[in-house]
């Protein structure tokens, strides 16, 4: 059987305040049917996720009996609102000869930073 190699591609982001992005993710059937993903959006900029400041909003999904993990991001709000907790991913996992049954195990909302004014402290003679 032919190893699953891991790909990406970069797909259009839509943050939470409506904003287009373009944001590099996994290349898989069953992550791209409910993710949101679309093509990405030329001309758009590129979403970089910093720590723990700024991040895209994520998917975790995770397998009961090994518990490996699947994270990945959600394009879209509604995509996001979709995912439940009786949300399953069936995986396609090298070695294995059926797609393993993931369940979800966290969803993890955007988180973006504001600019916001500084204090200014008096100068005293």
């Amino acid at each position: 059987m032919a190893a699953n190699q891991k790909n990406f591609d970069v797909f259009t982001y839509v943050d939470n305040d409506g904003t287009t992005w373009n944001k590099r993710g996994p290349v898989d059937t069953a992550i791209n049917a409910i993710d949101g993903s679309a093509a990405l959006t030329a001309g758009a900029p590129v979403w970089t996720d910093s720590g723990r400041r700024k991040h895209c909003r994520k998917a975790v999904f995770y397998d009961p009996s090994t518990f490996r993990t699947i994270r990945f991001p959600v394009y879209t709000a509604a995509a996001f609102a979709a995912i439940t907790g009786a949300t399953t991913l069936n995986v396609n996992v090298p070695g294995e000869t059926a797609a393993v049954t993931y369940n979800l195990s966290e969803k993890i909302d955007e988180k973006q930073p504001v600019a916001k004014t500084t204090r200014k402290l008096i100068d005293h003679a």
